[in-house]
């Protein structure tokens, strides 16, 4: 069934003059972060969590200013949303990487992630005594 789905989905692989696939030997295996087409790519993966961290940091701003008014539900909502896709991206670029590449990442935007994350528990605790 294997040998089905990859037949078929690596027809557009070929071309009429060659009888072969052009990459089949790169359908399912991943690089490590390691040359330097990748190390782009990892450069993406931290520009693309610093995004989103910017917007979870912008929907708590949101949160906190609309406290004790009709939105506030909404928007704490919305911010928790944000704070769990950045943690979610962030733990998966942290599992992907080697121990090196780990402590890297976590010196570039690792403070970031855990500063946001405490400001939102502590927007949460705040709810809780109110």
């Amino acid at each position: 069934m294997l040998r089905r789905f990859i037949a078929i989905h690596t027809r557009a692989l070929f071309t009429p003059q060659q009888q072969r696939p052009l990459a089949a030997t790169h359908l399912f295996r991943q690089l490590p972060y390691t040359t330097k087409a990748v190390a782009v790519d990892l450069d993406r993966e931290i520009e693309a969590i610093t995004d989103l961290a910017t917007t979870a940091k912008d929907e708590m701003d949101f949160a906190e200013e609309s406290r004790n008014s009709v939105y506030y539900n909404d928007d704490k909502m919305a911010a928790h949303d944000a704070v769990e896709e950045m943690t979610a991206a962030y733990n998966s670029l942290l599992g992907r990487l080697s121990d090196s590449d780990k402590s890297s990442i976590e010196t570039r935007i690792g403070m970031r992630i855990k500063e946001i994350q405490s400001a939102y528990e502590i927007m949460t605790l705040n709810d809780l005594e109110d």
